[in-house]
């Protein structure tokens, strides 16, 4: 929407009540998304490794890495939020670079670490991965953008994108908490590339939600 046709629109239909602070906003995000994922958790009961895992560098900085990315997105989603479009709208970039670094691990891996070609990763046909981060996912994404459209956002589509990295970033560590596999390619391609998904959703309902909301 365009700034004169934003501030008609407010006019119009009067203003509405002060977004809180986007450390508040994020703190409450973190919290309910947080205790969400616990829930899930002592559901489905961790991998029956984990007091391995918890053993190996290479497995705690990539839980770190993606904690880090999905704090971050949360973050920038809360500023984003705001309806001024120039209060550190740097902060979308931010989430990129521990995502960046992931990948880089990964890749990493696949060429040096892994038993799996790149086309026998694929006929493995791992969907269940890219539904498990989306079902995950659902919850958490409809409550932080129930509160997104509260301010109003300018930045729809980055607003949307960061907020589905964020939910997807917690959805990929659970899948790393529950799933068994550890193979780096199945792991890029599987569980990694599903949050670039999850990003292009989280975009898309930006566009189509969060746009219309000063619209309607």
């Amino acid at each position: 929407m365009k700034t004169e046709d934003f501030i008609t629109t407010l006019v119009k239909e009067g203003a509405r009540k002060p977004f809180p602070k986007p450390s508040k906003v994020t703190l409450g995000w973190l919290l309910t998304i947080t205790a969400y994922f616990w829930l899930v958790v002592a559901f489905y009961g961790t991998r029956p490794d984990m007091s391995v895992k918890l053993t190996q560098p290479v497995y705690l900085t990539e839980i770190l890495v993606m904690t880090i990315t999905a704090i971050m997105a949360a973050w920038a989603a809360s500023w984003l939020a705001l309806p001024d479009a120039d209060q550190k709208s740097w902060l979308r970039f931010l989430p990129f670079i521990p995502l960046a670094f992931l990948m880089g691990m990964l890749v990493y891996g696949m060429f040096t670490n892994s038993t799996l070609t790149l086309s026998e990763c694929l006929k493995l046909g791992r969907y269940d991965c890219i539904m498990r981060i989306v079902l995950y996912s659902l919850l958490p994404c409809g409550f932080m953008f129930y509160s997104i459209q509260k301010a109003a956002p300018v930045r729809c589509c980055w607003a949307g994108t960061m907020a589905g990295l964020s939910i997807a970033s917690f959805g990929y560590i659970l899948l790393r908490i529950i799933g068994r596999s550890d193979d780096p390619t199945q792991l890029l391609v599987w569980n990694f590339l599903p949050v670039f998904l999850m990003m292009a959703i989280g975009m898309v309902i930006g566009q189509s939600y969060l746009g219309r909301i000063w619209q309607s």
